[in-house]
């Protein structure tokens, strides 16, 4: 028997969906039209996603950008209302109302309090293309945001220009004018307010530095406090030789010769006696009568260094005493004294009992240190100053004059260190050696004794600029804001732009190797790294003058850095040493910052500066920023949601 639907070998084997289609049988149209709204579902519904997805995507990283504004723009650790414009003003760069059809766009930023973060949400509406056929017809996304200045252990060093060009005015960026160093001190308050602001809510240790520099530097009292042995008048019976000048004095002696003799007159007696005998005037000088005491009688004439005193009085008239009285032809006599004094007068500078001041002689002189060195206490008395005779004293400021150096070129960094010529024996150029003798010691800067040979015009003088020394350097400690404002405000302007100098004093604060190690290695206590910087600001081209006192000394006289060579010149052979030293700083893994405010940036700024690490600042504003940039990238502003 037959069954008309068993399947035969060999049956129709096309795919289930052809066979369904070419069946004629009544379910198939069914079965197909009720699968339509399952399938549309699951298409819509990826479609819809996938826009949501981009969406939200999108709005994620507009919410990102809009909290790392607002935190750089935070100011100290108030997030002001100039902040969260900020934040807002990146957000809706980054993200339009009415992309994919959005709407009711909504972002928010906040500080909790206490933290140096900022945290954002953000949230939107996006309109659905096909689920809307199903009772969808929105999507509501949401996001959250966050970010943070992270900052890690960090030291920096201040190199600042403080040379006189800083009491100069310039724009503050908004209209007004300002000085150089109320822009400076205020920047560096920024600055603080910046990284302190990063450090809160972390244990991070934040120390600074600060070198201000001009034609010196002040580091005497940080090398007396580490090691007095180290400095020329740390030990007893010290010297040093400056250019000075000393007081030339006037020793007087007399010596007397006295003679004796008589003088007679013959005549034809008209008279009574010879009293009445004074009208021959060539004989008698000029006398009006002849007695003991006639007017005139005695005389005194000079002449040079001589003095004659002559004196005259009756002696014998006729061989009898007078008064003379008689007839006829006889004579008068008198007798002639006379007392020939010389006076001699000897220079020299040995004072003696009764000297008088002749003039001052202008040459090197060699003056004992050791109580000059110990002045820098109050403690301890000043001493009186060996160039001047008006009883006035002097005391150590703290400015140095370098160690030996070599007068010569090239002068370059290398493998081992700074050379000269070749040679590794400038010990003024190196950075971390202690002193070991006479020749590697640093010595006193003398303010008060410097002069100009052979000219009474005294170096001295602050105001003409001869002499320079800049408030006291700081070596590496955590400081508060007030200790902060205090050090900056205390910064006085003077003196010419010697970037070697500063360069110089800054790496050997900055260096974990050098004389302040101990300070500089000193353990955070929280197990972290530390990021070591040199921040060098300048507002000046490289200067060099050889009738200054420097820390060379007065070059046109001491020849320390030239030797009386013009090839190169002094102010070439300084450029070479700082641009050594700003290799040597980063050689030693430190970053150096570079600012150049209201002065151009050299190529050669730009070579002594870290790699991307150079700002330019023309006025206040721009200053502050450029500290604020610095202080930023220091800081590692990132997100941290």
């Amino acid at each position: 028997m037959k069954t008309g639907n068993a399947a035969k070998p060999g049956a129709d084997r096309r795919p289930l969906l052809n066979r369904l289609l070419a069946s004629r049988a009544g379910n198939v149209l069914p079965i197909v039209a009720a699968s339509i709204l399952p399938m549309a579902a699951m298409i819509g519904g990826a479609v819809d996603m996938s826009r949501a997805y981009m969406v939200k995507s999108r709005i994620q990283q507009a919410c990102d950008a809009g909290v790392l504004a607002g935190r750089r723009a935070m100011q100290q650790s108030s997030y002001t209302d100039a902040a969260k414009a900020q934040a807002r003003d990146f957000f809706d760069i980054n993200f339009k109302e009415g992309y994919n059809e959005t709407t009711n766009v909504v972002f928010n930023t906040s500080n909790p309090a206490g933290t140096s973060k900022v945290l954002g949400s953000a949230s939107t509406v996006m309109p659905t293309a096909i689920m809307s056929m199903f009772g969808k017809e929105t999507i509501a996304i949401d996001v959250v945001c966050e970010a943070e200045l992270n900052l890690s252990n960090s030291d920096v060093t201040f190199v600042l220009d403080v040379t006189g060009s800083m009491l100069e005015n310039i724009s503050n960026g908004t209209g007004g004018t300002t000085t150089r160093i109320a822009s400076l001190r205020n920047s560096v308050m920024s600055f603080y307010d910046t990284l302190a602001n990063a450090a809160t809510g972390s244990n991070a240790r934040v120390r600074y530095a600060f070198v201000p520099y001009s034609t010196n530097v002040n580091v005497g009292e940080l090398l007396y406090d580490t090691n007095p042995s180290w400095l020329n008048g740390g030990t007893a019976g010290d010297s040093w030789n400056y250019q000075s000048r000393r007081p030339l004095w006037n020793i007087t002696s007399t010596s007397t010769q006295t003679t004796t003799d008589t003088q007679t007159l013959s005549y034809n007696v008209s008279a009574s006696n010879c009293t009445s005998f004074g009208n021959n005037s060539s004989f008698w000088q000029g006398w009006t009568q002849f007695n003991p005491n006639p007017s005139g009688n005695p005389t005194t004439q000079t002449s040079g260094n001589t003095t004659t005193k002559t004196t005259y009085e009756p002696w014998r008239w006729g061989g009898a005493a007078g008064p003379w009285t008689g007839s006829g032809t006889s004579s008068c006599v008198r007798r002639r004294t006379q007392e020939v004094t010389t006076t001699t007068t000897t220079e020299t500078a040995v004072w003696q009992a009764g000297a008088t001041f002749s003039r001052w002689e202008y040459l090197q002189r060699t003056y004992p240190t050791f109580d000059f060195v110990r002045s820098i206490k109050t403690a301890n008395p000043a001493v009186a100053t060996p160039s001047e005779i008006d009883g006035s004293t002097s005391r150590w400021s703290g400015c140095i004059e370098e160690r030996d150096t070599i007068a010569g070129a090239p002068i370059a960094y290398g493998s081992n260190g700074i050379t000269v010529n070749g040679s590794t024996s400038a010990h003024d150029l190196n950075i971390d050696a202690a002193p070991t003798n006479a020749a590697t010691k640093w010595r006193p800067y003398w303010e008060d004794v410097y002069y100009f040979r052979n000219d009474p015009k005294s170096l001295k003088n602050y105001g003409a600029g001869y002499t320079a020394c800049p408030t006291k350097a700081r070596l590496l400690a955590t400081m508060t804001r007030t200790d902060v404002q205090n050090y900056v405000n205390s910064l006085v302007a003077v003196g010419g732009t010697y970037h070697d100098v500063g360069l110089l004093w800054g790496a050997r604060i900055a260096s974990p190797q050098g004389i302040f190690a101990s300070t500089v290695n000193a353990s955070p206590g929280n197990g972290g790294s530390v990021g070591r910087h040199v921040i060098f600001m300048t507002d000046g081209d490289l200067t060099s003058y050889d009738f200054v006192a420097s820390m060379y000394g007065i070059e046109r006289l001491d020849l320390r850095v030239t030797g009386g060579s013009n090839n190169p010149s002094q102010l070439e052979r300084q450029r070479q040493r700082y641009m050594a030293i700003c290799e040597a700083i980063k050689g030693k893994g430190i970053r150096l910052w570079v600012i150049a405010f209201a002065t151009t940036l050299t190529a050669d700024l730009q070579t002594c500066a870290s790699s991307g690490s150079s700002f330019t600042a023309s006025n206040s504003s721009q200053l502050n920023t450029a500290f604020q940039n610095i202080a930023k990238q220091i800081s590692e502003l990132r997100l941290t949601k």
